[in-house]
């Protein structure tokens, strides 16, 4: 296996050379995409194609596919469209393709074509996509992964309850919010709701697709790749690096799903952890990072 570079990356010469070479010989327009440290991705017609940078990104992809593709039954009919399906084309460079869908981002990054702000949505859009999230959650934690076998991640998996890492120190996590006038006393949940479920575990803004200007605002859900069996309260973690209103509105739909409530103060003491932690760890060069998310609990 061959895997791109920085270098090649850029070489769209050769991008349409392997997907000639995979099938995909009328391939007209690629547009090279913004993209993180583990793949190179590519718009091409009406597909996305992604290329990973190392043979464990590879296996991690796999990993993905399969877990698309077993829990994708549970989660029809209403995001037959919305899921992001992949189809992975083992080559001599190796990379997956999947049907574009169309829709903007939302992880903070300015208005452009591929980017929204979640507060420039107005509050019947949000609403809905808060519907449609926990309707997502809840289909997702209703799924009996046990004798789905789900395959153990071939990379680290992000795990933000960071309560339970060693060097997590709780009185000095406090004193970090204490200056922000936070007692993370007065957020520890009185009934912790700890029962697992399988959850998609990175549902950010970035893996969000969304039309702002449709009523049916979530266009799609991608990136299954963070998928673990975990409490199921932490799936709601990474809606609050988009805004905790999303959060909690998400969590009061969900409640009116399910039986097995979990309470508010659950989520924001997990966030505000996660938080005071990061304020402990960065006090001597401050992050602007942590400082957005606490803004919300001001």
């Amino acid at each position: 296996m061959i895997f791109l570079t920085k270098e090649t990356a850029d070489n769209l010469d050769l991008i349409r050379k392997i997907l000639a070479d995979s099938g995909f010989s009328e391939i007209k327009n690629i547009t090279r995409l913004q993209s993180g440290s583990r793949s190179v991705a590519y718009y091409a017609d009406d597909y996305i194609f992604r290329f990973p940078k190392a043979e464990v990104i590879w296996q991690t992809m796999q990993r993905e596919k399969m877990i698309i593709d077993t829990v994708y039954p549970h989660l029809m009919p209403y995001f037959e469209r919305k899921i992001h399906k992949i189809e992975l084309i083992d080559g001599t460079y190796p990379f997956s393709v999947s049907k574009r869908i169309y829709g903007k981002i939302c992880d903070e990054r300015p208005m452009s074509d591929y980017a929204v702000l979640y507060q420039n949505i107005i509050p019947e859009r949000q609403l809905k996509l808060a519907q449609d999230l926990a309707m997502f959650f809840h289909s997702m934690h209703q799924i009996d992964y046990k004798p789905l076998n789900i395959s153990e991640p071939t990379e680290a998996i992000d795990n933000w309850d960071v309560s339970t890492r060693e060097d997590f120190d709780y009185a000095s996590v406090r004193e970090a919010l204490l200056p922000h006038k936070i007692d993370l006393d007065y957020y520890k949940p009185t009934l912790p709701n700890t029962d697992k479920a399988l959850c998609h575990n990175d549902l950010s803004g970035s893996n969000l697709l969304l039309n702002p200007e449709s009523d049916d605002i979530l266009a799609g859900i991608i990136d299954f790749g963070n998928v673990v069996v975990m409490p199921k309260y932490q799936d709601f973690f990474p809606l609050y690096k988009i805004d905790r209103k999303l959060a909690i509105d998400t969590l009061t739909e969900y409640s009116k799903l399910t039986t097995s409530k979990i309470e508010q103060k659950q989520l924001d003491y997990m966030a505000l952890c996660y938080i005071g932690y990061g304020l402990y760890k960065t006090k001597d060069n401050s992050s602007p990072y942590f400082m957005k998310l606490l803004k919300p609990f001001l």
